[in-house]
């Protein structure tokens, strides 16, 4: 995707649109995957050590027979798509402008292993909240990128951290005429929020979160470091959070140590990366009270498979764990993010939020919401809950958005 353009700081409108051929291709690898190399397990619900094959078979058996790329192209076309160029990267984004005299521009930023389109079910209520019996002084201007090298953006030169990729996403709504904005974000979005939030406090009017990852000097998120003045609550959360990354984050470590390594393979079987995908989706999610094929259909795990297959996007999309190992991931000694900040602490099983006395010590947290269910896909498991929070959180900020 290489807009054609005298000037870089033009924007484009973009249109999604893969070949026939390409579709087939990859039927085709799918229609030819050996699934007699596999042996059924006693326990055919059993994702313990990943995927288990009955559920692989029955979802690619579906992908062969029933799934429509062509349903869900049609379908995202139907949003306003466009491109321009940042620093020598061409950034794809869907651009929602808000109903009434002054929506409130909301950038949002995905993590892996979903995408722009992940929020599609979100856009319509956020930005014409009068269309379902809302008020139109709740409305956004919605704006979703596709990180470099995810999705139709185009592909970096070198790996991107989130905070660079958050600087380039501050170019875009700068471009888009905004000088003020709310940015939301889960997973790597949430890193993104809170490193815009720290950085440029004069263009982030407030930051709305599913997860926390920015901390307090010496307490890197994940790594089991806690400040030497940590309070008990803070060493039992750290403490559980560690232990759960012991279990659940070789994927992560093999992203920032070896992508190459994964990318090759991912290439190449269409159904191997699937079920990398799905088996992330399958652990974060929160089971307690639905199952897997309740919270998610096939359509929509294997829309967001797609996309990372029709757009050869998966070797750089785990550029960005890389990435993070090139940038400060704690705060500076002493210094926190003082933008109003909102978290949705939803309860997610691998990445959960911090308690709220734990989570001020690093931000100025106005919101804090403890929500009943959904984990690490709000915008799947949970849409009305966070389209609700973050309308509270628009109405907190109040005048000053």
């Amino acid at each position: 995707m290489t807009p054609e353009t005298s000037t870089r700081s033009a924007v484009f409108p973009f249109r999604i649109s893969v070949s026939p051929m390409r579709l087939e291709a990859i039927r085709d690898r799918v229609r030819a995957f050996r699934w007699d190399a596999w042996s059924e397990p006693a326990d055919a619900d059993d994702w313990r050590y990943g995927p288990p094959v009955g559920f692989m078979r029955r979802l690619c058996k579906y992908w062969v027979d029933q799934y429509d790329w062509r349903v869900h192209e049609q379908a995202m076309n139907a949003r306003p798509h466009f491109a321009t160029t940042l620093d020598h990267v061409d950034i794809h984004f869907i651009h929602e402008r808000g109903s009434g005299p002054n929506p409130t521009p909301l950038l949002i930023a995905h993590g892996w292993p979903y995408s722009f389109h992940s929020y599609d079910g979100l856009i319509d209520q956020l930005a014409h909240p009068e269309q379902d019996n809302g008020s139109v002084e709740d409305a956004f201007s919605v704006v979703v990128p596709s990180y470099p090298g995810y999705d139709f953006s185009g592909r970096p030169t070198q790996p991107m951290g989130p905070r660079a990729i958050g600087f380039l996403f501050d170019k875009l709504m700068g471009r888009l005429g905004y000088d003020r904005y709310v940015v939301h974000g889960g997973d790597w979005g949430a890193h993104i929020t809170s490193l815009l939030g720290f950085h440029l406090p004069q263009r982030v009017m407030g930051i709305h979160a599913t997860a926390l990852a920015l901390r307090e000097r010496d307490a890197e998120q994940l790594t089991g470091k806690v400040p030497s003045d940590a309070t008990d609550e803070e060493r039992a959360f750290v403490t559980s959070e560690y232990a759960i990354w012991q279990r659940e984050g070789a994927y992560s470590q093999l992203h920032a140590t070896k992508p190459a390594k994964l990318g090759y393979a991912m290439m190449d079987s269409p159904v191997g990366l699937a079920a990398w995908i799905v088996e992330a989706f399958h652990a974060w999610s929160d089971r307690r009270k639905r199952s897997f094929e309740e919270l998610f259909t096939f359509d929509q795990l294997l829309t967001e498979v797609m996309l990372y297959i029709v757009t050869d996007a998966f070797p750089t999309s785990t550029w960005i764990y890389g990435g993070k190992r090139q940038e400060e991931m704690t705060l500076p000694q002493g210094k926190r993010v003082t933008v109003p900040t909102a978290l949705a602490a939803f309860p997610d099983p691998v990445f959960p939020m911090p308690p709220r006395a734990v989570a001020e010590r690093s931000h100025n947290v106005v919101q804090y919401t403890e929500m009943p269910f959904g984990g690490h896909y709000p915008f799947y498991e949970a849409p009305d809950l966070l389209i609700a929070d973050l309308r509270q959180f628009r109405r907190r900020l109040g005048t000053s958005v």
